[in-house]
């Protein structure tokens, strides 16, 4: 038996006391790294800027996609042996205020459409079918009806 896993990544606009509504989506490998999903991505939108999770703060990928007026902004690591400092710990929960809603989004497509629940699954394709089918369903239901 095998188990087959994906990730879902999203970008997703932000909208006044709405769920953020999805712009870009793509499925990746369970074992995928988020950055490397996201460095992936040739069609990310310009003239944005994009709120990640620790797991996207890398410098050098951050400068790539400022050429391309892409601006990532992720809460600062905090380096060994040394404490980060006020301004940035307000800057962490700021980015962490702002990605919240994403946060909200996921629950939401969790439980709306028990995506996680794929047990009877048994292959890569029905993985795909059975993903596929439940995002479209929430979609139709983000667009329609919140």
């Amino acid at each position: 038996m095998y188990f087959h896993g994906v990730r879902l990544h999203l970008i997703a606009q932000a909208q006044a006391e709405k769920l953020p509504a999805p712009a870009h989506l793509w499925i990746e490998r369970a074992s995928t790294h988020d950055l490397t999903a996201l460095r992936g991505q040739s069609n990310i939108p310009k003239n944005i800027n994009l709120f990640g999770d620790k797991a996207y703060a890398d410098r050098r990928f951050k400068n790539l996609l400022h050429t391309r007026h892409i601006h990532l902004l992720t809460p600062i690591k905090k380096p060994k042996n040394k404490a980060l400092s006020v301004t940035e710990k307000h800057f962490n929960k700021l980015v962490s205020k702002i990605r919240q809603p994403i946060e909200s989004l996921f629950k939401w497509l969790i439980d709306k459409t028990d995506i996680q629940r794929a047990s009877s699954v048994r292959s890569i394709e029905g993985l795909m079918i059975h993903c596929l089918g439940k995002l479209s369903f929430a979609l139709f239901l983000l667009a329609f009806y919140y």
